[in-house]
This record gives C-alpha cells, structure tokens and sequence, in this order.
C-alpha cells in the first residue's frame, strides 16, 4: 500500500513559481485568490517575494518589499524577474518585475540581510485588544474568492456592508490567518 501524497495549501499553490531556462520565473494567477478584477494584490506580492525567496544568489532573509502595481494583473501566466541589484557584506537589494505579455504590469524592491547577534530594542507595542478566541470570525461566504483563504476576526473597522464611501474611520484591526492554517512565513506575511 503506498501512502498518500501530500496535497500543497492554497498558499504555496498560488505562490509556486517554476524556473525557466533564462534565470526568470514562471507563474500563474490563482483563482483561490481573486479579487474584483485579477488576484489580490497581498498574494501578487507574495509571489514577487517568492521569487526572491527561491534566488539561488539570496543573502539572508527579507527585511523590506516594496510593490509598485503598474497595472492591473491579467488571470493566468506571468513572468517574475529578480535580480539583486547590490550585494554587500551582509545586505542586499533586489529589483523585481512582474511581466505579462511582455509589458509589466508590477514591479518591487526588496532588501533581505544576514541575521547578526546586536543590541536591539522594541519600541512598538501590539496594539491593545481581544484575544482571537474572544472575536467573532468574519463571514466571507459567497464574497471575493481571496476573503476565503483567511479567518478574519474584526475588532475594529470591520467590512463595511455599504461601499458608498461614509464610513466612520479608515482603521482596520483585526486577528487574521490563513485558511486553512499554515506556518507564518515571510511569503505568508507579504501576503497578509
């Protein structure tokens, strides 16, 4: 008897990428997360880091990204070229471009770095609220097919039921994952 093959999450579905003979990467829009009109943009960036993440010339881990959406993001194939633009001793500062038909339609920096024992500070505190457990969780039946692939639990500045723009403040907070559950990792954090 042989033992089932492991089914990838939603998540790591829509952010594989596939290297192609010149360096670039090879992927595809995932209608798991589509939005109003392409996909939602937190798993295009997702997919931009990825790129980055799986770069045989990657130092270290990300610590910023920034995406530029150029242009709306077409369902179905899309080219990703990453390169580092500088590498120092322990930096690195990437450029990334997201291509369909041979325009691009998102680009995005990136710096990732090494990791090294220093002296640190927090000064951010989380912001006070709930635990998740005592949040009442979102319902995203029948909404956009992204609101799916998480468990959103609002606790202020929830969905608003009237896109008519009166809404009383712009904060959103809210405890949120991916459904279902999955390691948080960097590609899952650009997404969120």
């Amino acid at each position: 008897m042989t033992s089932p093959v492991p089914t990838l999450h939603p998540f790591d579905q829509a952010i594989a990428l596939e290297l192609q003979p010149d360096g670039h990467w090879l992927g595809h829009t995932s209608p798991a997360y589509a939005n109003m009109v392409g996909p939602y943009g937190g798993i295009t960036a997702a997919q931009m880091l990825n790129a980055v993440l799986l770069h045989p010339q990657r130092l270290g881990d990300p610590l910023a990204l920034t995406v530029n959406y150029a242009a709306g993001v077409a369902d179905g194939p899309f080219v990703l070229q990453a390169r580092p633009a500088r590498t120092n001793r322990s930096t690195q500062h990437w450029v990334i471009e997201l291509l369909q038909d041979g325009q691009s339609v998102a680009t995005a920096t990136a710096i990732t770095a090494k990791r090294r024992q220093t002296w640190s500070s927090d000064e951010q505190t989380p912001p006070a609220g709930p635990p998740p457990s005592e949040v009442a969780t979102f319902e995203s039946a029948g909404l956009l097919a992204w609101l799916g692939c998480y468990e959103m639990k609002p606790i202020k500045g929830a969905m608003p039921t009237h896109w008519d723009g009166l809404g009383q403040d712009s904060l959103s907070q809210l405890w949120v994952r991916d459904k279902p559950a999955r390691r948080l990792d960097f590609a899952a954090l650009s997404a969120l």
